[in-house]
């Protein structure tokens, strides 16, 4: 694969910081993490950048010198129990920060869920507390402005990724059986992906998720983590699988049905794929992305479904999927060549049908290109 320019990241954000005036940036995202210092790093830690272009990772002892041995870009410096606070504002205090604007991984705003390694609140405090004369700031802007547009090297790594997660639908599509249970299936995918060089799946839902029939449809129902419930006919099965190569991520889920839709069944299916085409059509370049979420929204309506879809269009990808764009009402964005996006589109019609999109797509000149083979349409298995 392509080489990633560590330093020029750092670099570029350093460059950001000074012109908004900024003393330091410090990092606690595992995104951020991953995106700064390229190796995996799933434990609490920081990247502290300054605007002169100085910059460390402070991180969790235990695991230190694996992310060492495997090539963490930056210089490490270690703690041990709670003392990660305390070691970001020494580090911030020996470079002459402790009195100006600092940024923090605090909040994105409009975003539903929080992404992991977000400053806590007791972190929060305690820094504030150590630092007294600096003004603290959320500083997510600065740093994901950059991750924003996909490098070359990026766009190779998330296509891996989406290669991945066609083995791994095609596996899970494959296993489906009558009698065969929701965990196996998630069992077939996660070898699949892992056979093909998936190092994490990364999803808080328990990884690869598999629901069938009343599982699926579950009102505004969002997660299928797999039980041991038994898969039947004539029921839609949802396959959510979430691989990650060299740090980056695919997500994707298209909906499958078992057997033989009736007319309700047809009905929001025939629904579901329209809403589809047309997100999938008005991902454009130019457009803001609350006018694509407009469009999605609109697209329910018109099926006379719309109370069981929902809203929300999907979320960027890279080495986060908590990250923009967000696609929905409340985002600011504009969509450009370069965004990677998991797209989604979600109908959840309790005792009739659940039917979840997520679709890694590339935003081109002319518009979405698919990161993956699969197609978006629902998956029919006699």
């Amino acid at each position: 694969m392509q080489s990633i320019d560590f330093g020029a990241r750092v670099a570029a954000l350093a460059a950001r910081l000074a012109r908004e005036n900024v003393a330091a940036y410090v990092g606690t995202r595992q995104a951020v993490l991953h995106y700064l210092c390229g190796t995996f790093m799933p434990w609490r830690g920081a990247v502290v950048v300054t605007a002169d272009g100085d910059a460390a990772v402070v991180y969790w002892a235990m695991d230190s010198e694996r992310v060492i041995a495997e090539g963490c870009a930056l210089p490490v410096e270690t703690f041990t129990g709670s003392g990660l606070v305390e070691a970001i504002s020494t580090r911030l205090a020996a470079h002459g920060a402790e009195r100006g604007t600092v940024g923090l991984d605090l909040a994105h705003p409009g975003a539903a869920q929080i992404a992991p390694g977000m400053l806590t609140a007791g972190e929060h405090l305690d820094l504030a507390a150590r630092l007294p004369a600096a003004r603290l700031v959320n500083g997510v802007r600065w740093i994901d402005d950059l991750m924003l547009i996909k490098s070359p090297a990026e766009i190779e790594r998330l296509r891996r990724a989406g290669a991945v997660a066609d083995h791994g639908f095609r596996a899970g599509v494959a296993a489906i059986a009558a009698g065969v249970t929701e965990n196996h299936v998630a069992g077939v995918v996660e070898a699949a992906i892992r056979d093909h060089g998936s190092t994490w799946a990364w999803s808080v839902t328990g990884g690869t998720e598999v629901g069938a029939g009343e599982r699926t449809c579950f009102l505004r129902g969002v997660t299928q983590q797999s039980t041991d419930r038994p898969i039947g006919r004539d029921e839609f099965v949802v396959i959510d699988l979430h691989p990650m190569i060299d740090l980056y991520l695919s997500d994707l889920s298209v909906p499958v049905f078992f057997g033989t839709p009736n007319a309700a069944q047809e009905r929001a299916i025939a629904a579901w794929e329209d809403v589809v085409a047309t997100m999938l059509a008005g991902l454009k370049p130019g457009r803001a992305v609350r006018d694509c979420a407009a469009d999605g929204v609109a697209a329910f309506a018109r099926s006379g479904l719309g109370e069981f879809g929902l809203p929300l269009f999907g979320h960027g990808l890279g080495t986060c999927a908590r990250t923009r764009p967000f696609m929905n009402a409340g985002s600011d964005d504009v969509l450009a060549p370069g965004m990677v996006i998991a797209l989604g589109t979600h109908l959840y019609q309790p005792g009739v049908a659940g039917m979840r999109l997520e679709y890694p797509v590339l935003i081109g000149e002319r518009g979405a290109e698919p990161l993956v083979e699969t197609p978006a349409v629902v998956h029919r298995r006699a």
